[in-house]
């Protein structure tokens, strides 16, 4: 196998790609905080403690794998159909556990994770069911990372994609310079790092959110591509039919929506306030536990200093 040391890193920065996703889930979160510039910052402020860069996940998703689950499990024995077959065994109990849920929280679940949406009538059980995909998401990804270990094409990809990155910000002061005179009806974000701009309605509370950053390619998106599923490419082969909704490819798909770093925060927010109240996540709690969501996020907007 290739030495990862002697390893060239091949990316051109010029040819970077630029985007402004509006995070979903915000509004939702949001629903009775009043959120102004002042607590917007603090938010922020939380979304950038998190370690890992959210650029690299978009990397991965413009490289074609949209569950942005695949690199973790690249390997020199691994096939497109192997590493299937690893994230489905990954994702089954999961599916098990939803399925065991109340139906008002398992169509929430649904229709969040595929229409950014909440079923008319189930607004109290939104927050809960957003908890319950954050949890879920969560260990889906602790476990990839534990099989990540040792797999050297993994742990390549990873550091390529990083280094990547940090060759984009090195560079984009420049890149920005030279082209920014190209873009005079929409200026070039000031950073390559990831960006959350806020638009605030009439009174100054803010609507929604705006996610702007610049990435570049995916060193080996190529390789990329050999071992992502045709169920989990993005966008769908025109040959392959969307995954079932409740299926464990579904979710392979749709779960990663939850890990937006402003989302993370969001809900952060939430669970510190229901571990203070010992209130847990579970399924007689549902209603008690959306209450203290709004309770946390009240709070946080009149306590901050």
């Amino acid at each position: 196998m290739e030495n990862s040391r002697h390893r060239r890193l091949t990316v051109d920065p010029e040819q970077y790609s630029i985007l402004a996703p509006i995070p979903p889930f915000v509004d939702i979160c949001l629903q009775s905080a009043a959120i102004t510039s002042r607590e917007f910052s603090k938010i922020v402020s939380l979304a950038a403690g998190y370690p890992n860069d959210p650029r690299m996940i978009e990397m991965v998703r413009k490289a074609g794998d949209a569950s942005a689950k695949v690199p973790y499990l690249l390997d020199a024995g691994e096939t497109a159909d192997s590493v299937l077959a690893a994230l489905r065994e990954v994702a089954r109990p999961h599916i098990e556990y939803i399925q065991s849920l109340p139906a008002p929280v398992q169509a929430t679940i649904h229709l969040l994770l595929s229409i950014n949406a909440v079923p008319r009538g189930c607004e109290n059980y939104a927050i809960p069911a957003l908890l319950e995909v954050d949890r879920i998401q969560g260990q889906i990804v602790k476990t990839l990372r534990g099989r990540m270990n040792g797999r050297r094409l993994a742990l390549d990809f990873h550091a390529d994609n990083l280094a990547a990155l940090q060759l984009l910000d090195r560079e984009w002061p420049r890149l920005r310079e030279e082209k920014k005179s190209r873009w005079a009806s929409r200026p070039l974000p000031e950073q390559a790092q990831m960006q959350y701009v806020p638009f605030f309605d009439k009174a100054g509370h803010m609507a929604y959110v705006q996610e702007t950053c610049v990435i570049v390619d995916a060193p080996d998106a190529k390789k990329l591509a050999r071992f992502t599923p045709p169920i989990l490419r993005r966008p769908l082969p025109v040959n392959v039919a969307a995954p079932a909704t409740g299926s464990a490819d579904w979710l392979l798909r749709e779960a990663g929506k939850i890990g937006r770093h402003f989302t993370r925060a969001l809900l952060e927010i939430i669970k510190t306030h229901l571990a203070a109240r010992q209130v847990e996540l579970e399924i007689k709690n549902y209603e008690l536990i959306n209450q203290h969501a709004q309770d946390a996020l009240r709070e946080f907007v009149e306590k901050l200093p």
